[in-house]
């Protein structure tokens, strides 16, 4: 363990990013990633300033099998600290205990109830009802945390209640439903029994537009927030009122290469999976950076297409390391 944090440590300021693509299938984009040496002194030392977080442990690896991955696409931590994990080309949910231990999964490919086509987003009400937003059906499921189950909602399509490639999901402390709605450009809100309540957001690079909604989190307060293919993070109330945006593309410490995963830890900080950077970056619910990890490879702290995050608030970070098909484990608990 002892060496495992030594080389994380160093990981960190070294910040080695390369491009790496998706398959094909997700039809998203596969932009490489700057080289390291377009990084720079200044934004090395930038990094180095910042927060570091502690690694603390590491599971999965590629294959079918209880605790093995293809593709994590989705993660959130119920209220007693277990990991419910979309896998995504397993077309299967995987629950975990806090430790990495595994507890039981359900799911397999099909349009039936309870069956899944490339679940993605995931997120969890008060009650632990667990909501899973699906590509490859457009549609999101809601279960209980036992893999029950509840109703299906939305279906094929660019209107009300309709997705096309609905990709994140979130769920706030009222039980409303977020889903990004990827190739619709927008993000649509349903109450906890998936009946439509408003949608917002056009095809665009202005505010309150999207190039692509992937990602999207919500936080304490109930503000939402966005990522998108042009690599920035917008931020809304409940209703879908435009607040504020921060993010370019680029390598330096708060820029972005393709962000996808979103979480809050509910305690004022906000995750992002900087997809072909190859890291995660945590900022304040403002966009002031707070810390900046990873960097691509397989070994400790490294990353390839980190795609879910889900973070708690004792300072706990869960990391799906998509292309390495593991999670990993960090703390900024002191």
């Amino acid at each position: 363990m002892g060496s495992w944090r030594t080389y994380f440590a160093t990981a960190l300021t070294t910040l080695v990013l390369a491009g790496c693509g998706e398959s094909p299938s997700d039809g998203e984009n596969d932009a490489p990633a700057p080289t390291a040496d377009a990084i720079g002194s200044d934004a090395g030392a930038d990094a180095a300033a910042l927060d570091e977080p502690s690694f603390v442990d590491v599971w999965g690896g590629p294959g079918v099998n209880p605790g093995q991955f293809n593709d994590p696409h989705g993660m959130i931590i119920d209220a007693t600290g277990n990991l419910f994990i979309s896998d995504t080309r397993n077309n299967r949910v995987q629950v975990f205990d806090a430790d990495g231990g595994y507890l039981y999964e359900w799911g397999s490919l099909g349009a039936a109830d309870g069956l899944f086509n490339h679940p993605h987003g995931t997120g969890m009400d008060s009650a632990g009802n667990l909501f899973v937003a699906e590509t490859g059906n457009n549609r999101v499921q809601k279960f209980l945390a036992d893999g029950t189950w509840v109703t299906t909602f939305g279906s094929l399509g660019e209107g009300d209640g309709q997705f096309r490639h609905n990709h994140g999901l979130a769920v706030d402390g009222a039980g409303n439903v977020y889903v990004a709605d990827r190739d619709n450009n927008n993000v649509q809100k349903f109450d906890n029994d998936g009946a439509f309540v408003l949608a917002w957001g056009t095809l665009g690079t202005g505010d309150g537009q999207f190039m692509g909604t992937n990602g999207i989190a919500v936080d304490a307060d109930g503000f939402v927030y966005v990522a998108d293919t042009s690599d920035r993070i917008q931020k809304f109330t409940a209703d879908g009122a435009f607040l504020l945006a921060w993010g370019s593309t680029g390598t330096a410490p708060g820029q972005f290469n393709f962000p996808r995963g979103l979480a809050s830890d509910g305690i004022g900080h906000i995750y992002v999976s900087d997809r072909n950077n190859h890291r995660v970056q945590k900022f304040d619910t403002n966009g002031t950076l707070v810390s900046v990890w990873g960097g691509l490879g397989s070994d400790i702290g490294q990353f390839d297409t980190p795609y879910a995050i889900a973070a708690d608030a004792n300072g706990v970070v869960y990391v799906a390391d998509s292309g390495n098909s593991r999670i990993q484990k960090f703390t900024f608990a002191d």
